[in-house]
């Protein structure tokens, strides 16, 4: 599955792609691989931003599509590009490959416009119209992600309806490119968009609208994420606009959402390593790791260590000891198996304390 959002309409006229997602999904439609980021114009204006909600200041740091033809063609690799009304894409993904110098043969697409309009009775074949008759939620329209999460959901519907079989005119492109065009070379640049606290909390929306994954985590802008993390749980919420703010932070890391959730996990170890600092786990700051964890949007993550015993606050404190976690007078049968996590290197079984990594040798 592939989007792209773009400055205008015309690549012959010199419109830009200023983001693209893909989405690698198997044939039983499950989301295997997301890539997306956003893609410096070289000096073309960003356009209809009220549409794509994609400014000039937002790219001026992304890498070009030069920059990333390596990890747009690694996912392009043995597949067959979905993506809706498919000319408005190929027609631009030319113009960038051209202009990248990358010359590829034809390749076999799908058009989930032209299949809509075959398999939905709707007013219209917009993607929204279909997302909407399928009870498909499109909560991030017109951001590439968004619009390629859509596609992802409604292509089994409509193949379905749809029945017969599929032929395509050319075989999918195998390795071709990918030694001249590596992938990785270049940090992608995220964003999460059309953020909203719901049910779950704004870190949870934040998440939610990343990439499955993104660029490797590096020491400066890990720190840089986890003060400012530090700095927004101060009051033990977290609002909109600081929402906002951890997104911009973890989109310029070019980070997805299993970096974020990693980095959050990593602040909770760091709570629980405080907590157990003087092996003593009270009630009090039993409820603090809850609380955090919950704003987090991981309101079960500290499950592994021992309730307490009673259902009030005037019950005993629970004693732990830093190897081992065993509730005061806590019957064997509703004791859960410890999923101890070091705050460093993230292995289970220890703490930063004995992280092998720390320990001198």
């Amino acid at each position: 599955m592939i989007d792209v959002e773009t400055t205008g309409f015309s690549p012959e006229r010199g419109d830009r792609v200023i983001e693209i997602a893909i989405a690698r999904v198997d044939a039983a439609g499950r989301v295997l691989d997301e890539y997306a980021t956003l893609l410096n114009p070289q000096g073309r204006d960003t356009g209809p931003v009220f549409v794509h909600g994609i400014t000039n200041e937002a790219v001026r740091d992304a890498p070009t599509f030069a920059d990333v033809a390596g990890d747009i063609l690694a996912r392009l690799d043995g597949a067959v590009i979905v993506a809706h009304n498919a000319s408005f894409e190929e027609r631009f993904l030319a113009g960038e490959f051209a202009r990248a110098g990358v010359v590829i043969s034809p390749l076999p697409a799908l058009c989930t416009l032209w299949l809509g309009q075959r398999t939905f009775d709707t007013p219209n074949h917009k993607l929204a119209t279909l997302a909407r008759h399928a009870d498909i939620p499109l909560v991030d329209a017109h951001a590439a992600l968004g619009d390629v999460r859509a596609v992802a959901a409604l292509l089994p519907h409509m193949l379905a309806r749809h029945g017969a079989p599929i032929r395509y005119g050319c075989a999918p492109m195998i390795g071709a490119h990918l030694v001249r065009w590596p992938a990785g070379l270049v940090r992608p640049k995220t964003r999460a968009v059309a953020m909203r606290k719901g049910a779950d909390g704004w870190m949870a929306s934040l998440v939610a609208r990343l990439p499955l994954s993104g660029a490797e985590v590096v020491d400066a802008d890990a720190a840089a994420y986890l003060d400012a993390l530090s700095t927004v749980l101060e009051d033990g919420k977290i609002i909109g606009d600081e929402a906002k703010s951890l997104a911009r932070l973890a989109g310029a890391a070019g980070f997805g959402a299993a970096q974020v959730a990693a980095l959050n996990e990593r602040f909770l170890e760091s709570m629980r390593e405080a907590a157990l600092e003087d092996e003593v786990l009270t009630i009090s700051e039993l409820r603090d790791l809850n609380a955090t964890a919950k704003v987090l949007g991981v309101p079960d993550y500290f499950d592994d260590l021992p309730p307490t015993g009673g259902s009030s606050l005037s019950v005993p404190v629970v004693a732990v000891k830093r190897s081992t976690a065993v509730a005061v007078q806590q019957p064997p049968a509703v004791q859960t198996a410890a999923k101890r996590r070091c705050g460093h290197c993230r292995e289970v079984g220890h703490y930063r304390p004995t992280c092998p990594q720390l320990v001198e040798v």
